[in-house]
């Protein structure tokens, strides 16, 4: 299951305690020019992401550009790997992370006394046009990655695609045996994903999807690479940044949105309470609200939260629902034996 298995202990109570000054600095909602003044003095930015290096070679790139003396540096690692590797250093009193970028957002919801609140003074660019809001005040939403199927064109003819043009043809026999689902058992994306298609189709299709001869991969990004070797012909769901490699390098991959409900993730961004480099973490955050955060954000395949300059940029599904990063470890269980597969 996709849960943060870290518990706070009163030794980490005592650290959040002892780094309260450290909080109380950004009582006074500093400007965003003695933000920059600071981010600069602090001269680096350590990123705990999710994201694909691809991805954050172009965002750190885009920032140092506009803010140059601001180094930098990631971690890319699965969300759940994340949130625990950054509890553990919370535990231990050597936080490293100045900022968490991630896919989930349940450690920004079920712990939001480690990071620090943000107010909308501190986040000028992000405005009130922001598409997608978070649920508490300790993180922020960029970006959206609509869930998608991806699929092989060596396999799949557009006339096959003619029997996909809805989540609820993925029981159709004409795909019986031929589809790889993104473990659910690691992920409440997936598990996330699985309830909508139960709410919307009904228990019975979760069940006729899960004898479908379905095969379970670890990943989004195994299940594309075992596309492209013919293993698949379908891969669901996906993101768009599974594949954005391979497509690049023209691999035999194709990416279709099908109708009904648009599940997606969307993409959080938290502040430690004990960052290091507090100013240059908040200066990005509010980077990435920018008109040219956002237009690189789109340029990667992902839903920009704000008006960006390509007409044919990927837009916000108005059928839009969130991923359930909440999701409880029981209502999990009882969507991965709904499809199937043992908890």
């Amino acid at each position: 299951m996709t849960k943060i298995t870290r518990r706070l202990t009163l030794t980490t109570a005592a650290i959040l305690a002892a780094a309260a000054p450290r909080l109380n600095a950004w009582a006074a909602d500093p400007t965003p020019e003695e933000v920059a003044a600071a981010a600069r003095r602090e001269g680096r930015l350590i990123i705990y992401t999710s994201s694909v290096d691809a991805d954050m070679q172009k965002l750190s790139a885009g920032f140092e550009r506009t803010y140059p003396g601001i180094r930098v540096e990631w971690i890319r690692q699965p969300s759940t790997t994340v949130f625990n590797r950054f509890v553990g250093e919370v535990e231990a009193g050597v936080v490293q992370a100045d900022l968490l970028y991630t896919a989930s957002t349940a450690l920004f919801q079920e712990r939001p006394e480690l990071f620090r609140p943000l107010t909308p003074a501190m986040l000028p660019n992000m405005g009130a046009d922001a598409a997608v809001r978070a649920k508490n005040a300790v993180y922020v939403i960029d970006a959206v990655s609509p869930h998608v199927v991806s699929y092989s064109t060596r396999t799949v003819t557009p006339q096959d695609l003619t029997q996909l043009r809805s989540w609820r043809d993925l029981t159709n026999p004409r795909w019986r045996g031929k589809i790889a689902l993104v473990d659910p058992k690691i992920s409440t994306n997936i598990t996330s994903w699985l309830l909508v298609m139960r709410d919307t189709y009904g228990a019975d299709w979760v069940r006729a999807f899960g004898q479908n001869g379905i095969q379970v991969v670890g990943t989004g990004t195994a299940g594309v690479q075992q596309a492209v070797a013919g293993a698949y012909q379908l891969v669901v769901p996906t993101v768009l940044s599974h594949s954005a490699e391979l497509r690049a390098r023209r691999a035999p991959l194709g990416i279709l949105q099908p109708e009904g409900p648009a599940h997606g993730l969307e993409n959080g961004a938290a502040i430690p309470v004990r960052s290091n480099h507090p100013n240059a973490a908040l200066l990005w955050t509010n980077w990435k609200f920018s008109r040219e955060a956002q237009n690189l954000i789109a340029s990667m395949g992902l839903v920009a939260v704000k008006p960006v300059d390509d007409p044919n940029a990927p837009k916000l599904s108005p059928n839009h629902i969130g991923s359930n990063d909440t999701i409880s470890v029981a209502l999990q269980r009882e969507l991965i034996e709904l499809v199937g597969l043992r908890s």
